[in-house]
């Protein structure tokens, strides 16, 4: 392997992480309107870029029970909603009574952070629109799960559990019996 080839190689995520709508278009003919793609460049972080390339834009984090969680660059006019949704929606297992949104916010010379909650099943029956806000620059999403996830959770680590003493029950019984 040459070394232009394995500089090429090793380059190729940090070129992709700075232009990953021009990266394969012929010179000339770049594509005009940016798609959602991750950035890659970010230690294996997902970052949506969904600024769709006009306008202000926000960066926003989105993590617990969505789809495709990671930190997106939003249109500054982003609701809590559509956030969830450029994050392909709520998982089965999302409690959407308890959303919470971390936002920082400055007092003096300190931030401080302040935690808001919002139910978004209380949205979807009444249209209420104090429980689908505007974002703010630098905002946490978080969907938690319900209690149905977190038993999902549990009966997975009980099973490995369980998997485990059978294998080593085995080992046992196999070595006891060929002596």
């Amino acid at each position: 392997m040459s070394l232009r080839f394995g500089l090429l190689l090793l380059a190729a995520p940090l070129l992709w992480a700075q232009h990953p709508r021009n990266l394969f278009a012929p010179p000339g003919q770049e594509q005009s309107q940016p798609r959602s793609m991750p950035y890659t460049g970010l230690g294996g972080a997902a970052y949506y870029d969904l600024s769709f390339g006009a306008g202000l834009t926000i960066p926003v984090n989105l993590w617990g029970y969505v789809r495709v969680p990671g930190r997106y660059l939003v249109p500054s006019s982003t609701t809590l909603v559509q956030l969830i949704s450029f994050g392909g929606g709520p998982t089965e297992y999302a409690r959407l009574t308890d959303v919470r949104v971390i936002r920082d916010v400055r007092v003096d010379t300190t931030i401080v952070e302040r935690v808001l909650v919002y139910n978004l099943e209380l949205y979807q029956r009444t249209g209420d629109p104090s429980q689908n806000p505007l974002l703010y620059p630098g905002d946490t999403v978080i969907v938690p799960g319900g209690a149905l996830s977190t038993l999902e959770v549990v009966v997975g680590v009980v099973r490995d559990v369980l998997l485990i003493l059978q294998a080593a029950v085995t080992l046992v019984l196999f070595f006891r019996g060929g002596r």
